[in-house]
């Protein structure tokens, strides 16, 4: 088990700091819609923004990980006992 929690703490923190040098050009699709001049309506409004700040990013990035990694192991554990 802490060799599981060891191992989410690396990938966490390798993430953290990679993921701002991502680009910041738009994918292939995006690039596209702009191109042709199409505009996307949103179909619903996230409850938080995307992070704005290299700080809030890393936030949001380090919530998602955990709250993937939580229900993972919780369905693998639902699985195994069952």
């Amino acid at each position: 088990m802490r060799t599981i929690f060891k191992g989410l703490i690396i990938i966490a923190v390798v993430l953290a700091i990679v993921l701002p040098l991502a680009s910041s050009n738009p994918d292939g699709l995006e690039a596209t819609m702009e191109k042709v001049g199409l505009t996307e309506s949103p179909i619903y409004e996230a409850p938080l923004d995307y992070g704005e700040t290299w700080g809030q990013s890393v936030v949001m990035g380090l919530v998602g990980i955990f709250l993937t990694f939580g229900v993972g192991y919780g369905l693998a554990k639902l699985a195994k006992g069952a």
